[in-house]
Parts: structure tokens; C-alpha cells; sequence
């Protein structure tokens, strides 16, 4: 049985936008700067520095980032424990 907290962060995850922002975050492989994502990315997705930080709140709201205090500004990193976890509860949908 998928869990309700599976099923929001399965949504935050539906929106390409925001797994764009997350294969930027993973690409960087160390925690990533605020400022750091919304300078890549806003030319990259064509999007306002708003609706960026729009995005990284709903996955930070998910549980897929984990948000850092670093000095002045905020950090993310993916929460791997919390993807993989959803992964192992999808493929026991298959054996159902």
C-alpha cells in the first residue's frame, strides 16, 4: 500500500519544472546555494527568480531537499534515504 506522505511527494515529483531543478541539484553533488540554483536556472528554464523559489519550496515541503543554513543563505541537498524509500515502496506495488 503506497503511504499518503508517498502520494505528495509523488506529486511534488510530477512536475517537470521541478525535476529539472532537482537534476541540477544532484549534478552539483554537494550542497547547492540558493542563489546557485536560481542563477543556472533561470535561463536554463526560462523562469523568474519567484517561481523558482516557488519550486524548490514545494519539494522542500515534500521532503525531497533537505534544506541548510550556510552562513546567510539557504543550501539543499537531495534527500536520498527519502527517494530510495518510496523506490522499494513502488516496487512492492509489483509484487502485490
Amino acid at each position: 500500500m503506497i503511504k499518503t506522505n508517498n502520494v505528495e511527494i509523488l506529486k511534488a515529483l510530477a512536475d517537470e519544472t521541478r525535476l529539472r531543478l532537482l537534476s541540477k541539484i544532484v549534478d552539483s553533488k554537494r550542497p547547492t546555494l540558493t542563489c546557485e540554483i536560481i542563477d543556472s536556472c533561470a535561463s536554463f528554464l526560462e523562469l523568474s527568480q519567484p517561481t523558482i523559489s516557488h519550486h524548490i519550496n514545494k519539494l522542500v515541503l515534500a521532503g525531497i531537499l533537505n534544506e541548510h543554513k550556510q552562513s546567510k543563505q539557504k543550501a539543499y541537498t537531495l534527500n536520498f534515504m527519502l527517494l530510495e524509500s518510496i523506490g522499494i515502496d513502488i516496487a512492492k506495488l509489483s509484487n502485490q
